[in-house]
């Protein structure tokens, strides 16, 4: 993997999710936050600077995916709340956010050019939970040549952004020991689909090795 033509994918590391008082907590997480926190100082380390985009739930009160409103979740990474931010092992320095709104010619051009963009949505699927996602995608895509995707929950939203990220020219490369899932088998099901998709599960390790 060459440094220039890589892009990491930071799926969801918020602390809703991986702090144990969060409101959707994934107790596997406990285990993958070092390694959260050294892809992001691999990013951020060497030159040229990896750029790191990825997704972040931000959800409002009358979402559909939440249980008062008869969905599988209970309410978590609320609009504004302290559990839909960032974790400190990935908080990013100066990020640029796509809100799930229409924008005026030229915002969206601005924003792209940041080294780390997060898509905000309202779903688990990014294309589906922001209207801009399709539009944003290929041209965060430009010019890389490998994806390392890392975050959180395996089987949820890590799973919608490979689905995502499939067939759009890179090589797709999920970091096993800074994913998690909520349901080990369910995790396991997507590992060896991804695998069966011809994406590579690789470690942190051999990401830091591979970098050049």
């Amino acid at each position: 993997m060459q440094r220039a033509t890589t892009c990491f994918w930071d799926g969801d590391t918020q602390r809703d999710f991986l702090e144990p008082a969060g409101a959707l907590y994934v107790p596997a997480s406990e285990r993958i936050i070092p390694n959260l926190g050294r892809l992001t100082r691999l990013a951020r380390a060497g030159a040229p600077r990896i750029r790191v985009v990825g997704t972040v739930c931000r959800h409002f009160a009358g979402d559909a995916e939440l249980a008062p409103n008869g969905g599988p979740y209970p309410p978590h990474c609320l609009d504004g709340t302290p559990g839909q931010r960032k974790i400190d092992a990935t908080a990013p320095v100066a990020p640029r956010w796509i809100e799930n709104r229409a924008y005026a010619r030229g915002e969206l051009d601005e924003l792209l050019g940041g080294e780390e963009v997060f898509i905000e949505k309202q779903d688990l699927d990014p294309l589906i939970g922001n209207r801009n996602t399709a539009v944003v995608l290929p041209r965060l895509l430009e010019g890389v040549d490998d994806v390392v995707i890392y975050g959180v929950v395996t089987e949820i939203c890590i799973d919608r952004a490979v689905r995502a990220l499939l067939g759009r020219g890179p090589s797709l490369h999920v970091v096993r020991d800074a994913i998690a899932p909520l349901d080990e088998a369910r995790g396991r099901e997507c590992e060896q689909r991804w695998q069966a998709a011809g994406v590579e599960l690789i470690t942190t390790e051999a990401v830091a090795r591979a970098l050049r």
